[in-house]
C-alpha cells in the first residue's frame, strides 16, 4: 500500500508553477517534481535524508533561476 503524497514545496514564475511532492512507497521514498501539475521527474531514494537533500537542492536551483514561493 502506498502513502499519499505530501507537498514539500512549490514555486511560481511567470504564471507557471513547479511543485515537489514526497511519498513513501514499498521500495523507498519517492520524490516527484511537477510543472503545472504534470510530473516531469520522479526519483526514488533509500532514505528520507537522501530524498530531502535532493529536493532541497532542486528547490535551491529553481530559486536561483528566479522561481519564488507563491504569494
Amino acid at each position: 500500500m502506498e502513502d499519499q503524497p505530501t507537498r514539500l514545496w512549490s514555486l511560481e514564475r511567470e504564471g507557471r508553477q513547479i511543485a515537489c511532492d514526497v511519498k513513501l512507497v514499498p521500495y523507498g521514498i519517492e520524490i516527484t517534481l511537477a510543472h503545472d501539475d504534470e510530473a516531469v521527474v520522479t526519483r526514488v531514494f533509500e532514505t528520507g535524508e537522501e530524498a530531502l537533500d535532493w529536493a532541497d537542492r532542486k528547490r535551491g536551483n529553481r530559486e536561483a533561476a528566479g522561481w519564488k514561493k507563491p504569494a
